[in-house]
């Protein structure tokens, strides 16, 4: 997946919303270790790692919004 594709994932993610009711803090404990963890690859090479943990997080948020 390119940056680009990563990018437009994340903002449709962000953009479109969940479909159905789901529990804020269910989203966030979920979401807790991948956001650290992304922040980490990001800050270490901004490349092949965060775009692998980046896939990871965007899948953890569509799962919660299933």
């Amino acid at each position: 997946m390119t940056r680009a594709a990563l990018a437009l994932a994340l903002t449709m993610t962000f953009a479109t919303g969940c479909a159905t009711a789901v529990s804020d803090s269910a989203i966030c404990d979920a979401t807790d270790a991948p956001r650290s963890r992304h922040a980490a690859d990001l800050a270490a090479d901004g490349g092949p790692l965060s775009i692998r943990s980046g896939e990871v997080l965007i899948a953890t948020l569509d799962a919660g919004c299933k």
